[in-house]
């Protein structure tokens, strides 16, 4: 019994130990990322925060500010970007990220064209995922909590079809907003330029007809992946064959 009872101390203290580590190694990444940012130490910073698993929406904006002090700016941009999709409310997230683009010039260029689809893509972004997955749920619930009530009590009937159809509204626009999300990332993911400036060509070959030039910060979707070569859309709709190691993926790569 005595090796029994000793083998469960053992295993007890390594469990705890591993569980300091897990609750304090991140705390203190973060912590010392925070200090070399406040002595000026941008590059040192950036690293540290870079380094830090899982990367919240607070670890992304201040990787995003100390690439933006390193003046990479196209990094900046796309630690913002992944900072809105955890955070996408965050008022802080999106000042910064608009005034990375304005130096970049890429603010009008990233917008949609029309007032009808920046109404629609901020409508979509102003919730994450997992946001609007919960709506669903409750919305659901809602659902079937209401026309319960209309079967089974009939003199509540008339306020519980309002409950109904309002619920149903709900949960048909949260399963809307969170398939296009999914869809997106799957189909269309969002993506950063990263180069100073590039090319996007008509074909995905590297003497292709140039069909118009990206620069750095411009955020785009990509349509296909052909490995070293990615077919994208600007927000305007212009499409084009850019070298892969151009761009960088907003929602990291498995």
């Amino acid at each position: 019994m005595n090796w029994k009872r000793n083998s469960f101390r053992i295993s007890a203290v390594i469990w705890l130990v591993g569980l300091r580590v897990a609750l304090a190694g991140p705390g203190d990444d973060f912590k010392l990322a925070n200090q070399l940012y406040d002595t000026g130490k941008f590059t040192e910073a950036a690293a540290v925060y870079q380094k830090i698993e899982p990367k919240t929406a607070h670890v992304y904006y201040n990787l995003g500010n100390a690439h933006f002090r390193e003046g990479k700016l196209g990094l900046a941009i796309l630690d913002y970007e992944r900072a809105r999709r955890l955070a996408p409310r965050d008022p802080d997230i999106a000042a910064n990220l608009k005034f990375a683009e304005q130096r970049l010039g890429v603010d009008d260029v990233n917008a949609p064209p029309y007032a009808w689809q920046k109404y629609l893509r901020s409508i979509l972004e102003s919730r994450s995922s997992t946001e609007w997955g919960t709506y669903e749920l409750v919305g659901l619930w809602l659902t079937a909590l209401a026309v319960g009530i209309c079967l089974y009590i009939p003199r509540l009937r008339t306020g519980m079809l309002v409950v109904t159809a309002v619920a149903s509204l709900g949960f048909a626009a949260s399963v809307f907003a969170l398939g296009h999300q999914v869809l997106n990332d799957r189909t269309a993911p969002a993506a950063v330029v990263m180069a100073a400036e590039t090319d996007a060509r008509f074909a995905p070959v590297p003497d292709s007809t140039t069909h118009f030039k990206l620069t750095e910060g411009t955020r785009v979707v990509i349509r296909e992946d052909r490995g070293q070569w990615l077919f994208m859309e600007r927000a305007d709709g212009q499409q084009g064959w850019v070298k892969s190691d151009a761009i960088e993926r907003v929602v990291p790569e498995r």
